[in-house]
C-alpha cells in the first residue's frame, strides 16, 4: 500500500478493533503504530537485532519474534512486552525450518523472565502442552482458523 493509504487502513483497523475490545500491534515501524492509534510494535528478529533499547514508550506493547535463547534474551534486554519463539512444531509456512520440540521449547523459556508465546504449528489442541512446557499461551493464523484446522 502507498503510505497515506496504509495509514488511512490501519486507523480503520484499529477503529474496528477498538470497538471489539481487541488490540493491534503493527509490525516493524513504532512512528506509524503510533500515528494509526496502534497499542504497540512487533519486531521481527530481523528489526529486533538492529534495536539496543525499547523502541517504544512504556505504555505501548512491544512483541519481538524469536528463534534462539540469543534472541530470546535481547529481547528481554530491550524491554520487549511478550516474545513468540518458532517454530516450535512442524509448519506449512515455513517447511525448510527445523521445529523446536517441545522439550527445547521449554528450556529455552525457562532462562529469560519474558512470557513467551509458542508459534510454529499451534492449534487449540496444542494450549495444554505449551502451557506445561512454560509458554504463556499459542500464536499462529492457519491452524487457528476452522477452514484449515479442517483440511
Amino acid at each position: 500500500l502507498a503510505p497515506d493509504d496504509l495509514t488511512t487502513f490501519g486507523r480503520e483497523v484499529c477503529s474496528v478493533c477498538r470497538e471489539r475490545g481487541a488490540r493491534v500491534l503493527l509490525n516493524g515501524d513504532p512512528d506509524l503504530a503510533r500515528s494509526i492509534g496502534a497499542d504497540g510494535v512487533h519486531l521481527n528478529s530481523r528489526s529486533a537485532r538492529q534495536v539496543v533499547e525499547r523502541p517504544v514508550r512504556e505504555a505501548e506493547l512491544l512483541a519481538v519474534s524469536c528463534h534462539s535463547p540469543a534472541e530470546l534474551q535481547h529481547a528481554e534486554r530491550i524491554g520487549a512486552d511478550f516474545a513468540l519463539l518458532s517454530p516450535v512444531l512442524p509448519t506449512r509456512s515455513h517447511p525448510d525450518a527445523e521445529p523446536l520440540g517441545w522439550q527445547r521449547f521449554g528450556e529455552w523459556v525457562d532462562a529469560v523472565a519474558l512470557p513467551v508465546y509458542a508459534l510454529g504449528g499451534m492449534a487449540p489442541d496444542q494450549l495444554p502442552p505449551a502451557w506445561r512446557h512454560g509458554a504463556q499461551g499459542i500464536a499462529g493464523i492457519r491452524g487457528l482458523w476452522r477452514d484449515d484446522a479442517a483440511g
